[in-house]
């Protein structure tokens, strides 16, 4: 799967969300808001080209991220390093 700065966007959220709440996961509502504040200048949200469900299943399927026992969303070992790694790139 090759990740584009939504999905950056996303593993930085829930990233954000662990560190900043006390190492709380982040549920999907909270996400979905966190998401679309964050993007609403951008072009994609006018032409709905985000798709945050689609995403959010994809980076799950492949692995960058978990939803532990249904409580809510935290990165896997391999989301913290594409994010390090995206970070870097920076």
């Amino acid at each position: 799967m090759f990740l584009d700065k939504y999905d950056y966007v996303i593993l930085d959220i829930i990233q954000t969300y662990k560190k900043n709440n006390k190492n709380e996961l982040i549920k999907l509502s909270q996400l979905e808001t966190a998401f679309w504040s964050r993007i609403e200048h951008d072009d994609a949200s006018s032409t709905r080209s985000a798709q945050l469900g689609e995403r959010v299943a994809n980076l799950y399927l492949d692995g960058y991220i978990m939803n532990k026992n249904n409580s809510g969303y935290r990165l896997t070992k391999k989301g913290k390093e594409e994010l390090s790694f995206q970070e870097m790139e920076v």
